[in-house]
């Protein structure tokens, strides 16, 4: 099991979380700046979005929090209903009366939250201070738990610290457990790992102690996996056989720069398709060097761009692959006409996909190598002849 990817997944499965949650239609009081402070002292008596660079809670709100923050969300007051927080970094040092849901790079909770924490974060700490009243259900790369926990604790981590108190049920997928100071659990402890947990002998636990392996993939999963497969070389081929058709001289003379120049066509294929990821890390660089308030204004540049981007070469992926396959089709012994390749390099690159340990290279080379092809025919036309073959 691959807990690092089920991490990976973790924002999009709060993110699901999060919009199921039990928040009003309407907001009645709502703040938008580069810093939302609600001073100490301070009260609001209703609901309260907000949106900024930071967002800093040290009165009291009388109802719900929805904070959007482009790096802090503070809690040090006290809310009286659920909080709802998407920010680099949330912290929870006060109270909050209900549920916490989240979405962050770090959570840390020092305060008591009244019903349950839900949501994930690449790092999350929940101090020995912490107070949690209800279930724990999070998502994490690296999880520590030191806190009181009121009813069960769940989720993925890749590394996990616990200790403290659990009033319910332990459930939890790591892969690396460790227990590192006195724990007591009410329930059950269990969880799915491939080593033993460390320092078992700190734990005290009322019920029964699991240690589940990771689960195989199951049968029909790999069958459908491997149908999926067939299924898109298949559509691929056809599509590489309908393009073929459409521009026979084109293709072949792409076909023929996919072999004679492979590195050339794989370099300039590569800068093509990384480039949603160059602009995004353009953005984040010039992100980081200006002020807080004009990072908002960026990412509406920004994100569009990248977006675009990705959208035109997920759209030229479907055909890139073409040149490449044909020069693997021309590659292999026997003679064979434009059709002829480009099915029989459909066919060994399917093979070759089908395998378990080199079949996740092929996308990596081909795309990249058949979209350089056909940018090298298109800017060398006429250096090499081309032949229309119907064949």
């Amino acid at each position: 099991m691959h807990y690092l990817s089920r991490t990976a997944l973790c924002a999009g499965i709060a993110g699901l979380l999060i919009l199921a949650a039990d928040t009003p239609a309407w907001a009645t009081e709502t703040a938008a700046s580069e810093i939302v402070i609600i001073a100490e002292g301070d009260t609001i008596t209703d609901d309260l979005y907000a949106a900024g660079a930071r967002v800093l809670v040290e009165g009291t709100i009388e109802g719900d929090l929805v904070a959007f923050a482009a790096e802090e969300v503070l809690i040090s007051g006290e809310v009286t209903g659920s909080v709802l927080a998407m920010a680099p970094t949330v912290s929870v040092s006060g109270e909050v009366a209900r549920s916490v849901r989240f979405t962050a790079n770090r959570l840390s909770v020092s305060g008591s939250i009244g019903a349950d924490l839900v949501g994930a974060a690449l790092r999350v700490g929940l101090s020995p201070e912490s107070v949690v009243d209800g279930d724990v259900l999070v998502w994490a790369f690296r999880m520590t738990a030191a806190g009181t926990i009121g009813s069960d604790l769940e989720g993925t981590q890749r590394s996990f610290d616990l200790e403290g108190s659990v009033g319910g049920d332990v459930d939890v997928s790591v892969n690396h457990l460790v227990i590192t100071g006195p724990l007591e659990v009410a329930g059950d402890l269990g969880y799915r790992s491939t080593s033993d947990a460390e320092g078992m002998d700190q734990a005290t636990v009322e019920g029964v102690v699991a240690h589940k392996t990771p689960l195989p993939p199951n049968i029909r999963i790999r069958a459908l996996g491997l149908l999926t497969r067939f299924l898109v070389i298949l559509g691929l081929t056809c599509a590489a056989l309908l393009v073929a058709w459409g521009w026979p001289g084109r293709t072949d003379s792409a076909g023929h720069r996919a072999r004679v120049s492979v590195w050339r066509a794989l370099g300039r294929g590569a800068l093509v398709i990384l480039s949603p990821f160059i602009v995004a890390g353009i953005a984040a660089l010039i992100a980081g060097l200006v002020p807080a308030s004009a990072s908002l204004p960026l990412l509406a540049i920004f994100v569009p761009l990248i977006l675009a981007l990705s959208g035109v070469v997920l759209v030229l992926s479907l055909v890139a692959g073409v040149p490449a396959i044909l020069a693997l089709g021309r590659a292999l012994p026997g003679e064979r006409g434009l059709y002829g390749s480009i099915v029989i390099g459909s066919i060994a690159a399917g093979l070759l996909w089908m395998m378990p340990w080199i079949g996740w290279l092929l996308p990596l080379l081909v795309l990249p190598i058949g979209l350089g092809a056909w940018m090298l025919s298109f800017r060398e036309e006429g250096s090499q002849p081309t032949t229309r073959q119907t064949a």
